[in-house]
């Protein structure tokens, strides 16, 4: 089957339409993917009907889509061969191609510029990659405080806890002694008083 595609959203200068190629190219997948004034991207593609649909799911890639830096699609739009929007190719093509328009760049400047949309696409995942590693590392930054405030209770708390036995024990040894103290004082009375008995006194 043959038909017209039209991607909308963040798609441009974002290395999207070499994603495309690379997904067509590894399906399959013949035709033309070119950027619009409008800021759509539109591909012309020529395959069976389950690989065409594989390849449309599979362009349809989410990002974020209040970041001008992330690749994200928000809707595609597909026109099969005899339905209303099908164009048609706009010009001949081989396997599956980016056009760069009209001015028809040289093969080396054809492999810069696609070296180029790989490398925006590559700064796209990595700034993804980045900002979800920032945010995941809020949260954390987040449960650390949660985990320094705990800790700071516990330390309070182990600090009241050792206080309460240090006095617990202080006032065990004042009994303590108290108790030696009696002891001792009637065992030397108990003498005394053998003692007195035996006429030692």
């Amino acid at each position: 089957m043959r038909a017209t595609v039209r991607v909308f959203g963040n798609v441009q200068a974002v290395g999207y339409r070499a994603l495309v190629k690379f997904i067509a190219r590894s399906l399959g997948v013949r035709g033309l993917v070119r950027n619009l004034d409008d800021g759509s991207v539109e591909v012309f593609a020529e395959a069976p009907e389950d690989i065409m649909d594989r390849f449309v799911k599979m362009i349809d890639v989410k990002g974020r889509a209040e970041d001008v830096l992330s690749l994200h699609v928000e809707r595609v739009e597909v026109s099969r061969e005899g339905e209303t929007g099908y164009s048609g190719p706009w010009r001949s093509y081989g396997a599956f191609e980016i056009d760069y328009g009209e001015e028809g760049p040289r093969p080396i400047e054809r492999d810069i510029a696609e070296s180029l949309e790989w490398s925006k696409l590559y700064f796209t995942k990595l700034v993804t990659e980045f900002s979800d590693l920032r945010r995941e590392f809020r949260d954390y930054r987040n449960e650390f405080r949660d985990y320094r405030n705990e800790f700071r209770e516990f330390k309070n708390e182990s600090i009241s806890l050792a206080n309460e036995t240090l006095e617990e024990v202080k006032e065990l040894r004042r009994d303590l002694k108290t108790i030696l103290d009696e002891r001792l004082a009637r065992l030397e009375r108990d003498i005394s008083e053998i003692k007195a008995k035996l006429g030692l006194l």
